[in-house]
């Protein structure tokens, strides 16, 4: 039965433009809430009602991508706090939209990784003066933040359990070592944060859609409130109150928006008898709309149609999902059927992006069975698939190895044939769905091994996805930083001159804990916390020059050194038909397995 309120504060209005028109003011700093759902629809809303006036937000957000190439695109942007700019779908690349980012267009960049983000926003709801973090120690991501939002103290040590501020930590050429160093965060708090939920009760009390990005830290960080386009409103007290993730006295304002995390995805929790979520259905990632605002976001007369057709729509939301199409709109709560393939592939027809994903896999296995690791963190591109790969071996000899994904997914088996890291139908199989704090603050520095890929890679390990050799602006750190900083990684990348280089242009992850380097021809090793570069220790001619010799190999694709005559290298075994089986089974559509992947751009 219904339970009564006393307590009503939260503004129940119509329409996404209604809520911002409502509350949100120019010259506020806002945070768009980063959980599976990000809230596309009032991103959308901000860009109309905010469209001409130059309001000059500050705008935190830990990627932006896809529709939110419109917050460029709208001009009412006056500095971004994030930790990825750039495209993820269907592999992560740069955007040329954010090419002079590092020059101040189209905004101002604060650029954090993603667990220092929401750790910020943790401080900030918790009232804390600051947090401790492992991330940013010994990268470039901290040089222009010592002093300001980020303080060096050395460690606390027997006989001086205070520790010590580092004497150079004023000093923006200090990047502090993971040794002696750490970090104190202080605390964001924006004024209003923007959110997209499942459902919200008539008082305001609002479930998220799992796994949780974020969770509700952005929304509890928010000093004047929030402001959510949930699905469905429904009557207070039929929210069960285990399932609440915000409280109502955060919450100033709520609207109705169906898909309104469209082009992203929501899921709903798989509990029919709730009467609460009668009627809401979990509905998929539209690919299709992601490609198209990305390939748009980059060309200016393509950016600017866009931006017109699907953002300055006088119906608003509602008539962004008349564009849409209720076909098209079904069509994503629907399940596909997975992938299989009827026959074995044959191994001669391997080509070099598999040989190296395949390479990679092999890693990854002898880590896991030698080392003994928990967990497998699988970053976005290349090493993702490669993860998946070596999860699905492993599963054949009886090794049950945990996937994670910094988002919020534990234990994850891909739903064969979807080659998204993030997309929810790889949570039909988790064993755990739950945020980033807990995978990136708590699973990966537990025994966990890292596997994410580079823009470049220098012989000590270090690794940029920030700047290219022409100062152009890349994607920035994600999640890269906070999983180097804590766990032994192994970097995915295909090698050629610009990206296996002797001196990285930005330090976006320090190479303390890189340990090994897989390409397309071999495994490069080296001792985590060493002075000691990358050794070729492993060797298998590229599918594409099979008479190539190991000495050749490095030097036509890398400015690396050439192998140690004295040091022996080993002859990896020929490609077999399991494996490349199991890597084309998993990528049917050859996104990350195309012979000529882009070299200039990620893996």
């Amino acid at each position: 039965m219904p339970q009564e309120s006393n307590h009503q504060t939260t503004k129940i209005l119509s329409d996404p433009d209604s809520l911002v028109r409502e509350f949100v003011k120019p010259g506020m700093y806002l945070h768009l809430a980063t959980t599976m759902s990000r809230p596309n629809a009032l991103i959308y809303s901000l860009s109309r009602v905010f469209e001409g006036t130059n309001p000059e937000f500050t705008i935190s957000v830990a990627g932006i991508h896809s529709s939110a190439h419109c917050l460029a695109l709208s001009g009412i942007v006056k500095k971004m706090i994030t930790g990825f700019a750039g495209d993820n779908y269907p592999k992560p690349s740069p955007n040329s939209l954010y090419k002079d980012l590092m020059k101040g267009k189209p905004f101002e960049l604060e650029l954090w990784s993603l667990l220092t983000l929401v750790q910020r926003l943790m401080a900030g709801a918790m009232k804390l003066p600051g947090f401790v973090s492992n991330s940013l120690v010994g990268s470039d991501l901290i040089t222009d933040k010592l002093g300001k939002t980020a303080f060096l103290y050395h460690k606390p040590t027997e006989g001086n359990p205070y520790g010590e501020a580092a004497s150079p930590h004023l000093v923006s050429e200090s990047r502090g070592t993971k040794e002696k160093d750490m970090v104190v965060l202080l605390p964001l708090c924006p004024e209003i944060t923007l959110v997209h939920g499942v459902v919200a009760d008539e008082d305001g009390n609002i479930v998220l859609s799992q796994p949780g990005g974020e969770g509700a830290w952005g929304a509890l960080a928010a000093t004047k409130g929030v402001i959510a386009t949930v699905e469905k409103i429904v009557p207070r007290g039929t929210v069960p109150p285990e399932l609440v993730h915000i409280p109502s006295t955060k919450v100033l304002g709520i609207a109705p928006a169906r898909f309104g995390a469209h082009p992203q995805s929501l899921r709903v929790q798989g509990f029919p008898e709730i009467p609460a979520f009668e009627g809401v259905e979990s509905y998929l990632d539209d690919y299709e709309f992601q490609m198209e605002a990305n390939k748009a976001a980059g060309i200016p007369a393509k950016a600017e149609k866009w931006y017109k057709e699907n953002v300055i729509l006088s119906g608003g939301h509602e008539e962004y999902l008349d564009l849409i199409g209720e076909v098209r709109l079904r069509r994503l709560k629907m399940t596909p059927p997975e992938h299989s393939l009827s026959s074995p592939e044959n191994p001669k027809t391997v080509n070099d992006s598999e040989q190296m994903i395949i390479l990679a896999a092999r890693a990854i296995i002898e880590k896991v069975k030698t080392k003994g690791y928990k967990t497998i963190l699988a970053g976005i591109g290349a090493a993702h698939i490669a993860a998946w790969t070596a999860a699905k071996l492993l599963e054949k000899e009886g090794i049950h190895i945990k996937i994670v994904a910094e988002l919020g997914f534990y234990g994850m088996k891909p739903f064969v044939g979807d080659v998204f890291l993030f997309s929810q139908l790889h949570t039909h199989q988790c064993s755990m769905l739950s945020d980033i704090v807990s995978i990136l603050g708590t699973v990966v520095p537990d025994e966990c091994l890292g596997v994410i890929g580079a823009a470049e890679v220098d012989w000590f390990g270090n690794i940029n996805s920030v700047l290219d050799g022409k100062g152009n602006f890349l994607v920035g750190s994600g999640g890269a930083n906070d999983i180097v900083s804590t766990a032994d990684t192994i970097v995915v990348a295909k090698a050629n001159r610009f990206r296996f280089v002797r001196k990285v242009k930005h330090i976006t992850s320090p190479g303390d804990r890189v340990i090994e380097a897989v390409c397309q021809f071999g495994r490069f090793k080296r001792t985590s916390f060493s002075d000691h570069p990358f050794e070729l220790s492993s060797w298998l001619a590229p599918a594409s020059d099979d008479e190539m010799e190991s000495e050749e190999a490095v030097l036509r694709y890398t400015l690396w050194l050439p192998p140690d005559e004295d040091l022996p290298i080993t002859q990896e075994p020929e490609i077999n038909s399991d494996e490349l089986t199991a890597l084309r089974e998993l990528d049917p559509e050859r996104i990350y397995t195309e012979q000529f992947m882009v070299y200039t751009r990620l893996p």
